[in-house]
């Protein structure tokens, strides 16, 4: 188990990106940037919950200093940027990877899979069979210089510490799949729809131990704060939203994200948890 020395915190600080902290175009914007250099410089005990990777939060993130581990791929991986190392990686159990793959054949559909190999994250795959596939491929290689491995199989990861698998297409492709997973006991399953392109969602399965509340009760453990405060905006962040005290929306969030907050702040393209984390952590010196 994770341990630290750390004094106890105040209040841990956890928010997702895309669509919460982030802009429209993905990236943070220089308000945004600019609070939350000064809030992490006197210390402020803030991290992040995502589905994304390191290798795309990383450039993302540029130049904030974070000192507090990340909780990315919806909690499949624990990542120290600062040592810029993974701690920890739930791995998906075999058997029910194999099995997922096999539906995702059925009905004509593949994605990405990711694996840790000596502490390194792999992107796999196998065919870039959609259109959809090829732009999330072709995006972030040119973005973010994303590393991807091409392989004769998806089916040969089962064994290789496959952590994360992430497909999207429409949603009358995606619900019947979404539908033969969600009783799955092995899988944690995220479904939600694209905050970029609204005719695409998004299907994710990681381990069962591996959600958003999962990288949250991690971080409790580690850091022992007396309280969590979360922020999220789409339905992956329910998970994150039941692992917190207090817990924040942006009003641009999903219906079911606004409904299980606590209070509903301004949108994420008006800088609203910046500005939130500003007003409300400002004046203070954290220690």
């Amino acid at each position: 188990m994770l341990r630290s020395s750390r004094p106890v915190i105040d209040t841990l600080y956890v928010s997702d990106l895309d669509g919460t902290l982030l802009q429209a175009d993905a990236v943070l914007s220089p308000e945004s940037h600019a609070i939350l250099r000064e809030l992490l410089e006197q210390g402020l005990p803030l991290t992040v919950a995502t589905a994304r990777t390191a290798y795309s939060v990383l450039p993302i993130l540029d130049g904030l200093p974070f000192r507090i581990p990340w909780i990315l791929q919806n909690g499949a991986v624990l990542y120290d940027p600062a040592a810029k190392r993974i701690l920890h990686a739930a791995v998906i159990e075999p058997n029910a990877f194999l099995r997922a793959i096999r539906l995702f054949r059925r009905h004509g559909l593949n994605g990405f899979v990711y694996c840790v190999s000596d502490g390194v994250l792999q992107c796999c795959y196998d065919e870039l069979s959609t259109e959809d596939m090829r732009q999330f491929y072709q995006e972030r290689k040119d973005r973010y210089e994303k590393p991807f491995r091409q392989i004769e199989s998806l089916e040969q990861l089962a064994f290789a510490d496959a952590v994360f698998c992430s497909l999207h297409a429409t949603r009358d492709r995606m619900q019947p799949i979404a539908d033969a997973l969600q009783s799955n006991p092995d899988l944690s399953i995220a479904y939600y729809q694209d905050v970029y392109r609204t005719d695409i969602w998004y299907l994710e399965l990681a381990a069962a131990d591996a959600t958003k509340w999962h990288g949250v009760e991690r971080l409790r453990s580690l850091l022992q704060p007396r309280t969590i405060t979360g922020f999220g905006d789409n339905h992956n962040d329910l998970p994150l939203f039941q692992a917190c005290d207090r817990r924040i929306a942006v009003s641009n969030a999903a219906d079911a994200l606004k409904a299980a907050a606590d209070l509903v702040i301004g949108t994420n393209l008006e800088n609203a948890v910046a500005r939130y984390l500003q007003s409300t952590c400002g004046d203070r010196i954290f220690k």
